[in-house]
């Protein structure tokens, strides 16, 4: 007689490994997920010709669609609200994750959506300044709320945290498409950015433009991290033999 085989149980080793590296990939996706969502719940001023179409798109900052007293404000602020929240939830699971993005591009994104996320969700404007003569005299004899004066307070610490993460991520990008894409994104967020500075103390220097411009380097950044976070930095460089 043939005595019957032991059974081979398999290497609990290899099994906890395969677990570990399907739990990475869920929470590279769902990052990828988050940032993608984000990117489009923050270009939601892209419906303002038809949600909002009295501001001025030349003079106009977009935070006065979310501003208490205009149409439709409630769905910008949720757009802003959802966006930060959703980038704190990438910025989160890539630290858990993703070792090869740096630590200042995972925490410049996690400021990023705090700060938009109160600024959808608290320091919305008061009324819009641009269309409202009464609005634009308060605000510079600085009689509004406080939460309208925090507001620029807030968009600045926003931005800031976009182009800290933005600029680390550059710094690790690998493979041409990638770099070229990175640079495309930090000029056109950096030319927003500068313009609207100077813009904001020169009003007549379309101040509107300049910062859709902005939001649109700030979505281009959102895209390239939901692409780093899904498929990585870029290709390794090869290990010489």
């Amino acid at each position: 007689m043939s005595r019957p085989r032991p059974h081979s149980d398999p290497d609990p080793a290899s099994g906890s490994a395969g677990r570990a590296g399907d739990g990475h990939r869920a929470a590279r996706t769902g990052a990828a997920v988050a940032l993608l969502a984000a990117a489009v719940c923050y270009a939601s001023w892209l419906l303002a010709p038809v949600l909002n179409p009295g501001l001025r798109p030349v003079r106009s900052y977009l935070s006065e669609l979310a501003a208490r007293d205009q149409p439709y404000h409630l769905f910008f602020q949720l757009g802003d609200v959802v966006t930060g929240l959703c980038a704190v939830v990438a910025g989160v699971l890539l630290g858990r994750v993703a070792r090869e993005v740096p630590r200042v591009a995972r925490w410049g994104l996690v400021v990023f959506g705090v700060a938009t996320a109160v600024d959808g969700g608290w320091t919305t404007m008061d009324c819009a300044p641009s269309v409202d003569a009464r609005c634009a005299r308060l605000e510079e004899l600085g009689e509004l709320s406080w939460r309208h004066q925090a507001h620029t307070v807030t968009s600045s610490v926003a931005v800031a945290g976009a182009l800290l993460s933005l600029v680390a991520l550059l710094a690790v990008l690998r493979g041409p498409a990638r770099r070229r894409a990175g640079l495309v994104v930090a000029v056109v967020l950096a030319v927003g950015t500068v313009g609207t500075l100077v813009a904001s103390v020169h009003p007549g220097y379309g101040l509107g433009l300049w910062q859709r411009t902005q939001l649109t380097g700030l979505s281009g950044w959102l895209l390239l991290a939901a692409a780093v976070a899904l498929r990585g930095t870029g290709p390794r460089p090869e290990r010489p033999r």
